[in-house]
Parts: structure tokens; C-alpha cells; sequence
């Protein structure tokens, strides 16, 4: 009987600690839940409107003019525009050229014409001379393929508006026809660009913005 007692009370005093070893072993995960936070979705960025440019006039050059007459060479610029105005009733496309000769310095070339070849250039200069319209000391020299562009223009009216604004300042200029509404306003007719440099910083100190390119 005694034995009994004493196991029951065994019993009772371990419960209590088994049932607290069972607990201390217990994982218990504690979620904490934040607030939520929805995804926010970038807009697409919008492309800004392209800027608008405007296209200037280019030609689509098929006919070339690498010759033209030179009537005669003067050191005076002076002298040169007197002597293009005397002749500008009897010719026309009369321009001045003015050209870095090298050693023999700068010229302001009297010239006549735009030919595509020499042939060309040979039968107007000959046919000139017959009719003692140039003196006969005129002449076709070698190619001189480049001139300073100073615009293109759609009508013929605008072209010779700013050509002859551009004699105010002592310049000669001329316009090509390229295409039916295209107009190119020239200045010279030069072998390379280092020969038309003085005439480009002559443009250059004025205002303009000119070019070289194939004539």
C-alpha cells in the first residue's frame, strides 16, 4: 500500500515538468505582417515630338560646268566691276572671279559662261570674237570646277534678289539653273578651294555662310 502511495506521488510531481519540457521545445513562428504595399508601374516614358527642321533645296546635279571664257584679269576690284558693267548690255552671265594666283598674288577675273566641256567653251569664245564682242585677248583656260555657293533658292526671283544685294558689296555673283523650281546663287569659277579663299573670307567678314562645291 505504502508503494502505491508513493508511486502516485512521483506520478504527480512529474507531470508538471514534463509537460513544461514539452513546451520549452516548442518553435513557435511569430508572422508579422507590414503594411501592403502595391507595385507601382512606371508609364511608359513618351517620346518628345521630333523637332521640325526644314529641308533646304538640294539639287540633283546631272549637267556639270567645269569651263567658262575669261575676258580679262584686273588687280582693282574697282576697275574690274567698271569694266563688267560696260559689258553686261552685250553678254550675259558675266560674273567676277576673285582668285589667289599664288605668287602672282589676287586677280579679279572678268568671266563669261558655264560650259560642260571644253568644245563647248572653244565654239561660244570663237563665236564671240567673230562678232568682236570680246577682245582677242580672251581665252578658255583649264578646268575650273568649283565656285562658292551662297544658296539655293525655288524661284529664279529670289536667286537674283540676294545676287543683287551681293553687288552692293562689290560682288558679281550668277545663277544655274539645276532643276525646274531649284536655283543655285554662285559666286567664281575656281580650279581648287585654296584659290577661292580670299573671295570665302570676304563672305565670311559680311555675314554669310558660304560654300565650295562642284559648279
Amino acid at each position: 500500500m505504502k508503494r502505491c502511495v508513493l508511486i502516485c506521488v512521483l506520478f504527480l510531481t512529474a507531470a508538471p515538468l514534463w509537460a513544461g519540457y514539452d513546451l520549452s521545445n516548442t518553435v513557435t513562428r511569430e508572422i508579422h505582417r507590414g503594411p501592403v504595399i502595391e507595385e507601382v508601374r512606371d508609364e511608359p516614358l513618351k517620346e518628345p515630338a521630333p523637332e521640325k527642321t526644314v529641308t533646304a533645296v538640294s539639287p540633283a546635279k546631272t549637267v556639270y560646268y567645269p569651263y567658262t571664257i575669261h575676258l580679262s584679269s584686273w588687280q582693282d576690284p574697282k576697275e574690274a566691276y567698271r569694266q563688267i558693267e560696260k559689258m553686261q548690255a552685250r553678254l550675259d552671265t558675266l560674273f567676277i572671279t576673285k582668285v589667289d594666283l599664288g605668287a602672282s598674288g589676287v586677280w579679279h577675273r572678268i568671266d563669261h559662261g558655264l560650259f560642260p566641256t571644253i568644245k563647248d567653251a572653244v565654239a561660244r569664245l570663237r563665236e564671240l570674237k567673230a562678232k568682236k564682242v570680246i577682245d582677242k585677248g580672251a581665252f578658255v583656260g583649264g578646268q575650273v570646277a568649283y565656285a562658292i555657293e551662297l544658296g539655293t533658292y525655288e524661284s529664279v526671283q529670289e536667286a537674283n534678289d540676294d545676287a543683287r544685294e551681293l553687288k552692293t558689296q562689290g560682288m558679281v555673283p550668277y545663277v544655274v539653273r539645276e532643276q525646274d523650281a531649284v536655283f543655285r546663287l554662285l559666286l567664281g569659277a575656281y580650279p581648287d578651294e585654296k584659290s577661292a579663299a580670299p573671295a570665302m573670307e570676304d563672305l565670311k567678314a559680311l555675314g554669310f555662310d558660304p560654300t565650295f562645291k562642284k559648279r
